[in-house]
């Protein structure tokens, strides 16, 4: 498979870094106003099979050449076969449909970034692992669990699975969190229309754990 990362900010190269080891992988550069003396720059999308980026260009590009895509972004309509929702808050939907499958009832997903959402009104608390601590944090509409985002302190991001007393969590530096939960969906990649990386959670989290992810059990 030869892959094609966007990345106009350095920090997205470690996608292509964490892709450049997978062993189906033949082929991996970037496309971007990124610099790296590692992964090859490209100017074209010709001759890649997958698109990786965060948002609408991913979809774009790929059309273009007729590759396959993988986006942070959550949609419901793909001209190219897609794996979608590949961002912490996927993550994290991915992480409660593991537990739920083993019979646990979920009560709340929360994910907190730098940027991420903030709001004075309507807001709810969230208690995160150290560093994050507690925050304040933004519920979210139409996901299958409730769903809450908050912004933290540059660099640490966190996911966190709520369920009674037990859960799991996960607290690393944004740019390693982020980069994972993009790459791991390469496990995902569908020969025709949509994947959410929720909706295989065993595959696609066993890949993140395989790149470096490591969720800790919370009681």
């Amino acid at each position: 498979m030869r892959v094609l990362v966007l990345a106009d900010h350095d920090h997205d190269l470690r996608v292509a870094h964490i892709l450049n080891s997978e062993a189906a992988v033949e082929r991996v550069a970037y496309l971007g106003e990124a610099r790296s003396t590692v992964v090859e720059r490209v100017d074209s999308a010709n001759g890649f099979d997958l698109v990786v980026g965060h948002g609408a260009k991913s979809f774009e590009v790929a059309t273009e050449v007729g590759a396959a895509v993988i986006t942070a972004a959550e949609v419901d309509m793909s001209p190219v076969p897609a794996v979608v929702g590949a961002s912490l808050r996927g993550l994290g939907l991915a992480m409660a449909a593991r537990l739920e499958s083993t019979g646990v009832r979920v009560d709340r997903v929360a994910t907190a970034q730098p940027n991420g959402a903030s709001s004075k009104a309507g807001s709810e608390k969230v208690s995160f692992p150290r560093p994050v601590g507690r925050i304040d944090g933004v519920q979210l509409v139409d996901h299958p669990v409730r769903v809450v985002e908050s912004s933290s302190q540059t660099p640490w991001a966190a996911v966190m699975v709520e369920a009674g007393n037990t859960g799991q969590a996960v607290v690393d530096d944004y740019r390693f969190l982020e980069a994972v939960a993009l790459a791991a969906a390469i496990a995902l990649v569908p020969p025709a229309g949509i994947v959410r990386v929720w909706d295989s959670p065993q595959t696609y989290l066993a890949r993140a754990e395989a790149m470096g992810l490591v969720a800790a059990e919370r009681t």
